[in-house]
């Protein structure tokens, strides 16, 4: 579940994709049905250079929270 400070989940932040829960692995899904390892790879390459500009606008989010949170408690 994606926090509210940063708008992303701890998971993604830290992988840099998203997570794959056991349902989704036990049972046939379009994404396993359509996973390859080739584009896999591909995709995991692509999602890990987009993951710093992930972490800047999580890092953002977080200000925006923390001066919302502050502006608030000032009034």
């Amino acid at each position: 579940t994606p926090q509210s400070s940063t708008k992303e989940t701890p998971f993604r932040l830290t992988y840099g994709t998203d997570a794959m829960i056991p349902v989704e692995i036990g049972e046939p899904s379009l994404r396993q049905q359509q996973f390859s390892e080739e584009t896999n790879a591909e995709a995991l390459s692509v999602e890990l250079d987009l993951l710093e500009e992930a972490r800047d606008r999580a890092l953002i989010n977080m200000e925006a929270c923390r001066t919302r949170t502050s502006e608030r408690s000032s009034h």
